[in-house]
């Protein structure tokens, strides 16, 4: 299981930095799909890997969500 990682990007202007929390899979997987997004100390939501493609039902995380996906990628 991974522990949490710190993410850090800049998105339309702004400066974001915060934590990544991998969550446990429930498929039994040892690689996790779904990851809790903390930035700027503020709670986001979770974001979720369908695929290829990352998917959340959080807005606050919706228009950042490739750049927040590439960045769990780089940490996979």
């Amino acid at each position: 299981m991974l522990s949490k990682f710190p993410i850090h990007f800049q998105f339309d202007g702004r400066s974001y930095l915060g934590q990544i929390q991998p969550l446990k899979s429930k498929t039994g997987s040892s690689m996790p799909t779904n990851f809790q997004v903390f930035l700027n100390n503020i709670y986001c939501g979770e974001i979720k890997r369908k695929g290829s493609k990352w998917e959340t039902d959080s807005p606050k995380c919706a228009i950042m969500m490739d750049t927040i996906g590439n960045h769990i990628d780089w940490h996979l």
